[in-house]
């Protein structure tokens, strides 16, 4: 009996530390797989992009060139922050790339009109869900 009242305290602490770890983890909005918003077909509205888009589903990215490369990557884990704009959404996917390097891949998403994804270094090139282009 008093060694189940000593280890109470411990069981006490152990949960904290676990409650605690979940909380910070969660509230960072740190991801394993991309949210259903993001799953997709994402091609640009540019006609110099018609061939070149990328795919986001539960397990991978992957990068599909003009030149007809085919790239697939494991997502690693994803980070999902909220603008101060409350319209927009910064999320980077990790993975690692053929040398086994670990690759940041960062966008802007914006869940309103079915979704638009624009990367930080091309802000005025918008992507959309291959189903939501309009021909």
């Amino acid at each position: 009996m008093i060694d189940q009242l000593a280890r109470l305290p411990q069981k006490k602490s152990l949960l904290f530390v676990a409650a605690f770890m979940a909380i910070i983890t969660f509230g960072c909005g740190i991801l394993t797989t991309p949210c259903d918003e993001l799953v997709g077909i994402w091609k640009a509205s540019d006609i110099r992009y018609n061939d070149t888009y990328f795919e986001i589903d539960k397990q991978a990215i992957t990068f599909h060139t003009k030149e007809g490369n085919i790239e697939s990557y494991g997502i690693m884990k994803i980070e999902k922050e909220t603008m101060p704009d409350d319209e927009w959404r910064q999320y980077t996917i990790y993975y690692r790339n053929r040398d086994l390097q670990k690759v940041e891949f960062s966008f802007y998403f914006r869940p309103s009109h079915n979704g638009v994804i624009r990367f930080k270094n091309q802000p005025s090139l918008v992507w959309r869900k291959e189903a939501d282009i309009k021909t």
